[in-house]
């Protein structure tokens, strides 16, 4: 009888102990499927929710730059942002639809595709460029209405910087386990 009771106990208490075990694997996959979800947009890697962390550091950073008054930065800011947002929906047009099962792009077979194929990438290439070309022009001569036309020069060299900063911050930087951080930039 001792002896049943040491054994339920004792069973009692391993699955006891398995419990807190489940449920972080549980909130783990919880958070991974959270990372996977539509609007973080995993087929671009999450381009979506860095660009949502790196935004504050990056208004801070070209506010600072072009040395922004209160009063242009107020006027600049909301044409910036209608840029920015045709800009990423110009990029999304045209992002490739085939991808990896990780939601990765698919890298194009260069070396097998056929000359149409090859055509039909650079046509695509360069349409996306005039569209993007059509949308800075748009977009500069709307920026050059609130601030002056010396800042909207420096805004395509501040943007390159910033990123370049970015990059170079968090290159190397990595966390305990060993994988890249995203973001972590004090500039």
């Amino acid at each position: 009888m001792k002896t049943k009771i040491r054994r339920s106990t004792l069973l009692l208490l391993g699955m006891l102990m398995l419990v807190p075990t489940l449920n972080a694997q549980n909130h783990r996959n919880d958070r991974h499927r959270e990372r996977r979800a539509p609007d973080s947009v995993c087929q671009y890697h999450g381009a979506r929710n860095l660009h949502n962390k790196l935004k504050p550091m990056k208004v801070g950073y070209i506010t600072r730059e072009l040395q922004l008054t209160e009063q242009e930065a107020k006027d600049f800011w909301p044409i910036y942002d209608k840029y920015e947002q045709e800009l990423m929906a110009i990029r999304d047009k045209h992002r490739p639809k085939d991808t990896t099962e990780d939601g990765f792009p698919q890298r194009p077979d260069f070396i097998n595709m056929s000359n149409s194929q090859a055509e039909e990438m650079f046509t695509n290439h360069f349409q996306v460029q005039k569209e993007v070309l059509a949308l800075e022009e748009k977009y500069f001569s709307e920026m050059k209405k609130v601030i002056p036309v010396q800042k909207v020069n420096m805004l395509f060299h501040v943007e390159k910087r910033f990123l370049t900063k970015v990059m170079t911050v968090n290159l190397n930087d990595k966390d305990k386990k060993g994988r890249r951080k995203i973001v972590k930039t004090n500039f």
